[in-house]
C-alpha cells in the first residue's frame, strides 16, 4: 500500500482515462513508429551535423565532453583589453619621504675638508598610461604583453650640502651650508609588461584573472631650470669664499647623478579583479512549458587560436526522493 500512494499525483490521474478505453489514445505500435522517425531523424541531424562541422577550424580542439559551449577569441581579447588597460590607465604611483646622499673628502695635497650631500624627496608621483596589449591564444593558455608608459608626473625635493673645512682651509673656507627646496616633473619612460590570464569555468561564467609577475616603474625625477637655476645661484655666491672646494665638488652634477638613479615603485598588479566571461549553462530548461532541472558537471577548457571552449556532462536532475506517508 505504501508503494501505491507513493505514485505520484500526475500518474493517479491517468490511470482512469487509459482505463475509460478513449478512442484517440496512442496504441503501442503507434508509439514505437514515432520514436523509430525521431531515431532517423535524430541520425539525420547528426550525419548533417558532421558534414558541416568536418574541417571547421573553429572546431578545432573542443573538448571531449558531450556539451560543448564556445566563445571567440576576439571577444574574449576585447573584454581582457578593456579590464586591463581601464586598471592600468587609472594607476597613479606615488612616493613619499625618500633619502639619497653623498659623503666626500676634498684633497689639496692633504685633505682639507668633507663634504655630505643630502637630497630629501617629499613626494614624486608618476601617472600611468597604456599602449596596445597583445593577446596570444593556444596552446590551452592566454599570455599578455602591455606596454606600460610612465606618461607624467612631479616631483619635489629639499638639497642640503653641507662642507665642513679641516686643518688650513677651515680659516679661509671655513665651514659651508647651502639649503634649496626644487621642483620638478618625471621623466617619460616605457616598460614592456608581460603576464598572462588564467581561466577557470563555473556553470553561468569563465573567470580570467589576469597574473603578473612582480613588476616595478622606475620612476626618475627631472628638476625644473628655475630650481637648477636657483641652487646654482646659491653655489655662484659663495664660489668666492671657497671657490677650490666648490670646483672640486660638482653639487647640481652629484645631485643629477643621485636622481638619476630612480625610485622604483611596485606596479599593484594584483589589484585588477577577476573579469566574467559570460559564457554558461543554464541549470534548467523548458519541457512542454515546464521547468525541468538539469545536473551540470563542468569539465575541461580547452583555449584554441579562434575559440575558447567550455565542456560539460549534462543530465537530468534526479528529484529528491518522497518519503511514503506513514
Amino acid at each position: 500500500m505504501s508503494a501505491r500512494r507513493a505514485v505520484p499525483l500526475l500518474l493517479l490521474a491517468t490511470v482512469p482515462a487509459l482505463a475509460c478505453g478513449r478512442e484517440d489514445r496512442t496504441t503501442p505500435a503507434e508509439l514505437r513508429q514515432q520514436i523509430d522517425a525521431l531515431d532517423k531523424e535524430r541520425q539525420a541531424l547528426r550525419e548533417k551535423l558532421d558534414v558541416l562541422m568536418h574541417g571547421d577550424p573553429l572546431i578545432e580542439g573542443m573538448p571531449t565532453q558531450p556539451v560543448r559551449v564556445g566563445i571567440p577569441t576576439a571577444l574574449a581579447r576585447e573584454l581582457i583589453t578593456r579590464v586591463v588597460t581601464g586598471f592600468v590607465d587609472r594607476v597613479t604611483l606615488e612616493l613619499k619621504n625618500l633619502n639619497v646622499k653623498k659623503t666626500g673628502t676634498v684633497k689639496k695635497i692633504v685633505s682639507i675638508g668633507q663634504y655630505d650631500l643630502q637630497v630629501r624627496i617629499h613626494r614624486v608621483t608618476g601617472k600611468l598610461r597604456t599602449g596596445t596589449p597583445e593577446l596570444t591564444f593556444g596552446g590551452n593558455t592566454v599570455s599578455l604583453a602591455l606596454p606600460v608608459t610612465v606618461a607624467s608626473g612631479s616631483g619635489r625635493a629639499t638639497i642640503h650640502f653641507k662642507w665642513d673645512g679641516k686643518n688650513v682651509s677651515g680659516a679661509v673656507c671655513g665651514d659651508m651650508e647651502v639649503t634649496q627646496e626644487v621642483s620638478g616633473g618625471v621623466k617619460p619612460a616605457e616598460y614592456p609588461v608581460s603576464g598572462g590570464i588564467v581561466l577557470t569555468a563555473t556553470t553561468r561564467e569563465i573567470l580570467a584573472s589576469p597574473k603578473f609577475p612582480l613588476i616595478k616603474v622606475n620612476l626618475k625625477v627631472q628638476p625644473s631650470e628655475e630650481s637648477w637655476a636657483a641652487v646654482q645661484k646659491i653655489l655662484d655666491e659663495k664660489q668666492g669664499v671657497c671657490g677650490y672646494v666648490l670646483e672640486k665638488v660638482n653639487v647640481l652634477k652629484i645631485v643629477q647623478g643621485l636622481i638619476d638613479r630612480g625610485f622604483n615603485v611596485r606596479l599593484p598588479t594584483e589589484k585588477i579583479k577577476p573579469m566574467a566571461i559570460p559564457v554558461g549553462i543554464e541549470p534548467t530548461m523548458q519541457v512542454r512549458g515546464q521547468p525541468v532541472e538539469l545536473a551540470i558537471k563542468v569539465g575541461e577548457l580547452a583555449i584554441t587560436e579562434k575559440m575558447i571552449w567550455l565542456g560539460a556532462d549534462v543530465r537530468l536532475a534526479m528529484p529528491d526522493a518522497v518519503p511514503a506517508p506513514p
